[in-house]
């Protein structure tokens, strides 16, 4: 399991990084995660936001709940599929999702800082690799 549990360890630490503001905004990680891919990406449908962070779909409603229940996210109906919902960022979510992205943004400029651009490429190679291992395309395994 050894480089494994550094990957584990890599994001525990985020984590523990991203812990005060998280804190002070009175949301998990998983809802900073939800908060700052809505800040980059813009309005998201449910469906997209479950592939990139491959929560079981009840967990993820739940995340969704939270935010809604404190008025950092609304669903509305997707109007290019009446069946689904896309998630946007409310007023105050747009604050909140603006400090989780400068502290995850000012993380990652350390790290770049400090770490070779070839260790960056290798993290990447691992991240996709797990990914089509854990989420294969049908066919694939």
């Amino acid at each position: 399991m050894g480089q494994l549990a550094n990957i584990e360890r890599g994001a525990h630490l985020i984590g523990t990084y991203l812990e005060p503001t998280v804190s002070d905004l009175g949301i998990t990680q998983g809802e900073a995660h939800v908060l700052a891919e809505l800040h980059d990406g813009g309005p998201t449908a449910i469906a997209i936001l479950h592939h990139e962070f491959g929560h079981k779909r009840s967990t993820l409603t739940n995340v969704l709940d939270r935010l809604e229940r404190r008025k950092l996210v609304s669903r509305k109906l997707n109007p290019a599929d009446r069946r689904s919902f896309v998630v946007h960022l409310t007023s105050s979510g747009k604050l909140a999702a603006n400090r989780v992205t400068r502290a995850l943004r000012e993380l990652e400029r350390e790290v770049v800082r400090r770490v070779e651009k070839s260790d960056l490429t290798g993290v990447d190679r691992v991240i996709s690799t797990l990914e089509a291992i854990v989420k294969p395309t049908p066919g694939e395994r």
